[in-house]
């Protein structure tokens, strides 16, 4: 059950944020810098703890998941950027498990990891603006 869970979580995430980012798009960068963090966090969170299925390796399998799609439908660089996003989402993951881990509530931990990925999508919008 560890394994379907798993996949069950990462995939619900993936498809609710994929629902959202689009949304989010329309916002322009603000939207893909600040919402999408927000929902996709929680979302990968929430249904880790749901599920009670690793923390860590439903962030990772969101990464993968999200790279596929951004490799598919065409971010960027393609292949850099899906592998980029796989680590991305994984250092996101590490951030909220290790803090869990350390005694500090979901309230506090998941925050931390949107705070991760705002700064990492900044960094990537403003990047790829450079460019």
């Amino acid at each position: 059950m560890q394994i379907a869970g798993l996949f069950l979580a990462a995939l619900l995430a993936a498809g609710f944020s994929a629902g959202l980012n689009y949304l989010f798009r329309e916002a322009g960068r603000a939207g893909i810098t600040y919402l999408g963090p927000v929902f996709e966090e929680w979302l990968k969170t929430g249904l880790a703890l749901f599920f009670n299925v690793s923390l860590p390796g439903t962030h990772i399998l969101f990464g993968v998941l999200e790279a596929a799609g951004d490799y598919v439908w065409g971010a960027g660089g393609k292949l850099p950027a899906a592998l980029s996003g796989i680590a991305a989402h994984t250092v996101f993951g590490l951030v909220t498990f290790l803090l869990i881990n350390s005694g500090y509530q979901v309230f506090i931990a998941v925050p931390a990891s949107i705070a991760a990925h705002v700064t990492w999508n900044w960094a990537v919008l403003k990047l790829s603006r450079e460019n």
